[in-house]
C-alpha cells in the first residue's frame, strides 16, 4: 500500500491570543457549518472570520463548563495512557495547532497523538467532558458520538490526512438539577468512542468539500451565508 503524502504542518504558539488569531476553521467551525453546532450558526461563524471586531465578536468566550473541561483534560489523559499501555500518547505542547498545508484555512488542535506500539497506526486523541441534565443528554452519548463532535473528529482527520484513525474519551457527569440544596453530582461515567477513517473515508471527503465552499464562496468573497429556517 502506498504511503499517504502528508498535507500538513504543526505550529505553535508563545500566548493563547495569538493561537486564537491564528486559528482558521476547526473542529468547531465545521459543526457550524453544516448547522449542528448548538453554540455558534453558520452566520455567526462567517462574522468571526471575516470581521469579529465590527460585529463585536470575541474569539475567547471560555466559559464555566469550558472551564471544567481544560482543568480535566490533563488528568483524563493520563489516566487514558495508563489504562491503555499499548498505545504511546503524545501529549501537546501549549497553544499547538496543525494546519494543512495545501488549504492553510483548515486547522485542527487536538488533544493528543496516539501511535499503536504493535502496528505504528497513528490515531488522534479527543478528550470531551459532559453535564447529563436529562435521558436525551445521555441517550445522545449511548453507543455513538452526538453528531456536532462526531463532525469535530471527522474534521481532525481531514486535517491529519495521514492519520489512521481517533479515539474520543468522553468523561460524563450525571447531576441531580433539583436537589434542595442546588444541583448535586450523582455519578461520572468514562465511555470510549473509536473511530477509524476508512469506516467514514467518504464523510472526511464530503465535508472537506463543504468547508472548502464556505471559504471561496462565502469568506474569501465576503458573502453572507444563507440562513436555512427550518419549522
Amino acid at each position: 500500500m502506498a504511503k499517504t503524502q502528508k498535507l500538513y504542518k504543526r505550529e505553535t504558539f508563545t500566548s493563547r491570543d495569538e493561537w486564537l488569531s491564528a486559528r482558521g476553521m476547526g473542529g468547531s467551525s465545521a459543526s457550524a457549518i453544516l448547522g449542528v453546532n448548538p453554540w455558534m450558526s453558520k452566520l455567526e461563524l462567517y462574522k468571526t472570520i471575516v470581521a469579529p471586531a465590527k460585529f463585536n465578536i470575541k474569539k475567547d468566550n471560555t466559559n464555566e463548563a469550558m472551564a471544567y473541561g481544560i482543568q480535566s483534560e490533563p488528568l483524563i489523559r493520563k489516566e487514558f495512557i495508563l489504562d491503555h499501555p499499548h498505545l504511546k500518547v503524545l501529549t501537546p505542547r501549549s497553544h499547538e495547532m496543525f494546519r494543512r498545508t495545501d488549504k492553510p484555512y483548515l486547522t485542527a488542535t487536538i488533544d493528543g497523538r496516539i501511535i499503536d506500539k504493535a502496528t505504528n497506526r497513528k490515531g488522534v486523541l479527543e478528550i470531551k467532558t459532559r453535564d447529563i441534565r436529562n435521558r436525551a443528554d445521555d441517550q445522545a452519548w449511548q453507543g455513538q458520538l452526538p453528531q456536532n463532535y462526531f463532525i469535530q473528529v471527522i474534521h481532525y482527520l481531514m486535517v491529519l490526512n495521514d492519520f489512521d484513525f481517533a479515539v474520543v474519551v468522553a468523561k460524563l457527569r450525571f447531576f441531580d438539577y433539583y436537589h434542595e440544596e442546588g444541583k448535586k453530582l450523582l455519578k461520572t461515567e468514562t465511555r470510549y468512542y473509536h473511530i477509524e477513517r476508512s469506516e467514514v473515508k467518504k464523510d472526511i471527503e464530503n465535508l472537506e468539500k463543504v468547508e472548502t465552499h464556505f471559504w471561496e464562496h462565502n469568506v474569501e468573497k465576503r458573502k453572507l451565508p444563507k440562513i436555512e429556517i427550518t419549522f
